[in-house]
């Protein structure tokens, strides 16, 4: 009898730290949240009306295009619970990432332009549950051209800073997990044989981690 009463009690307390857990899981914003009400400067495209919208459209299966202020065309690729991903015009899209802290969270945003005619390039930014803006460099160390190369020795080294004096890098949040990815984009825009001379050195992705308080660079 008294095993029996253990057993109730741990399927009780179990029961109700899983009800906990899916309480504060319901507590947290999402993404579709998020890109709703991003402050209009982060977002200046699309007004908060266009951004309910799109999301609309999406939860019906209709990919539509809305217009946004530049006449362009904006419309949703991908959305989850914590990922929103809009292409804004025919050379830029944000993606919008809800990261979990210990307590609370942060919204991630990853504007990124480029195309065929101009380098892949991403700014980070980060803001608080309210929308407030807080500093790139506490959730993240930005790649730097180094963490891309392998160097065999300090020619190398030297080659490479030659070739690519401004290096331009897409980063791309995971849409499914809390990972993102980060790659150097100058190989387009090179000429054939200098891009072949480093491109052996070349990772041709980097990976972050979240760690629960900031991104970590995957060795």
């Amino acid at each position: 009898m008294k095993g029996v009463c253990i057993l109730v009690i741990l399927m009780v307390s179990a029961l109700s730290a899983n009800m906990r857990a899916e309480i504060v899981a319901h507590d947290t914003i999402t993404a579709s949240e998020a890109f709703v009400e991003l402050p209009i400067s982060v977002l200046d495209l699309i007004d908060k009306s266009r951004r309910m919208d799109m999301l609309d459209y999406y939860a019906a299966d209709s990919i539509a295009k809305i217009p946004n202020v530049m006449e362009g065309l904006s419309f949703l690729d991908k959305v989850t619970r914590d990922y929103v991903k809009a292409n804004l015009t025919p050379v830029s899209t944000i993606t919008v990432k809800v990261l979990l802290l210990k307590r609370g969270e942060v919204v991630m945003t990853a504007y990124t332009i480029g195309d065929k005619d101009q380098a892949y390039d991403t700014e980070l930014r980060f803001y608080d549950s309210n929308y407030t803006e807080l500093k790139t460099a506490k959730f993240i160390k930005p790649a730097t051209l180094d963490d891309f190369f392998d160097y065999p020795d300090k020619e190398s080294k030297k080659r490479v800073a030659e070739l690519v004096p401004f290096p331009t890098v897409r980063y791309e949040p995971d849409v499914n997990g809390t990972g993102m990815s980060a790659e150097l984009t100058v190989g387009q825009f090179m000429s054939a044989d200098d891009y072949a001379s480093i491109k052996p050195l070349l990772k041709p992705r980097l990976h972050y981690k979240w760690t629960g308080s900031k991104f970590n660079l995957e060795k």
